[in-house]
C-alpha cells in the first residue's frame, strides 16, 4: 500500500502546479452528495476518497478504512461516464480489493434553466468475491440543486439494489447546503438518512441511519480540490463516526 499511497500523493502535489487558467467545471462541493454538474466534453477528473468508519467509538475492533479512486469523463458537456476501484482495510485483514464500479452521469439544461437543475445518476457496482455473498449492486439518484445567490442547496434520492440476492430497493436521501467564505474556502453541512425500502417506506423505522456532517472545502488551485467533514450517526442504526475526505483534480 505504501505504492499506492506514493501514486495518490504524486498526483495531488502534481495538481498545485496545473495552471491558474481556467475556473474549474464542477469540482465536488459536497461528500454525501452528488452534485449537478458533469465533466465538460473532453474533460478528465481523478478523484481520491478516504472513508475512514468508526462504527462504535468506544470499541476499536470495528474501525475500518474505505478508499475509491475513482476517473471521471467528459463524453459531452452533458453525460460523464467514470470508473472505480475500491479497496478496504480492518483491523482482522490486510488491506483487499473491494470492489469495480461503473458510473453514468446525464444533467438536464444548465445551471439555472429550470426553476430546480436536474441530473440522473446510475451506477453498477461489481463485487469482488462470490456473487451468493457479495451480490452485484445498482444504485440509481435523482439528483436536485439550486442557486441562491452565493449559496448553493443539493439533494439526493437514492435507490439501491442487491441483483443477485433479488432483495427490495434499499432507499435513501442526502440534503446539504455550502457558502463560499472565499474563492478557495467554503463551509456547508450535509445530512444523509434512510427511507426504509421498497417493501416497507417510512422515515421513522427504527433501522434507518441518520447522519449529519459539517465540511470544509479547499482549492489549492482552480482545479483542485480537497474536502472532509466528520459525520455524526444521530441513530443507534448509524456508524457512530465517519472521517471522510474527498481530493480532486481537473485535467
Amino acid at each position: 500500500m505504501n505504492r499506492r499511497f506514493a501514486i495518490i500523493a504524486a498526483t495531488l502535489a502534481a495538481g498545485l502546479f496545473i495552471g491558474e487558467g481556467s475556473a474549474h467545471a464542477h469540482l465536488r462541493d459536497y461528500l454525501f452528495n452528488q452534485g449537478y454538474y458533469t465533466s465538460r466534453k473532453g474533460e478528465f477528473e481523478l478523484e481520491f476518497h478516504n472513508d475512514f468508519k468508526m462504527p462504535e467509538t468506544d470499541d476499536d475492533d470495528t474501525y475500518n478504512l474505505k478508499q475509491q479512486y475513482e476517473l471521471e469523463y467528459g463524453v459531452t458537456d452533458h453525460l460523464q461516464l467514470a470508473v472505480y476501484d475500491v479497496v478496504t482495510w480492518n483491523r482482522t485483514d490486510n488491506w483487499e480489493q473491494d470492489s469495480y464500479k461503473i458510473e453514468g452521469k446525464y444533467r438536464f439544461l444548465e445551471a439555472g434553466e429550470l426553476p430546480v437543475d436536474i441530473t440522473l445518476y446510475g451506477e453498477y457496482i461489481d463485487p469482488n468475491g462470490s456473487r451468493d455473498v457479495s451480490s452485484d449492486t445498482v444504485e440509481l439518484k435523482l439528483i436536485l440543486g439550486k442557486n441562491m445567490g452565493d449559496w448553493n442547496v443539493t439533494g439526493n434520492f437514492i435507490a439501491e439494489r442487491e441483483i443477485n440476492q433479488h432483495e427490495p430497493w434499499v432507499l435513501e436521501y442526502t440534503l446539504g447546503a455550502r457558502y463560499p467564505v472565499t474563492p478557495r474556502l467554503h463551509l456547508g453541512l450535509e445530512l444523509k438518512g434512510g427511507l426504509g425500502d421498497s417493501a416497507e417506506f417510512g422515515l421513522r423505522r427504527k433501522d434507518n441511519e441518520f447522519q449529519i456532517m459539517p465540511i470544509i472545502g479547499f482549492s489549492p488551485t482552480p482545479k483542485s480540490r480537497i474536502l472532509f467533514g466528520p459525520a455524526i450517526g444521530m441513530t443507534r442504526a448509524s456508524d457512530d463516526l465517519q472521517l471522510k475526505t474527498i481530493a480532486s483534480i481537473e485535467f
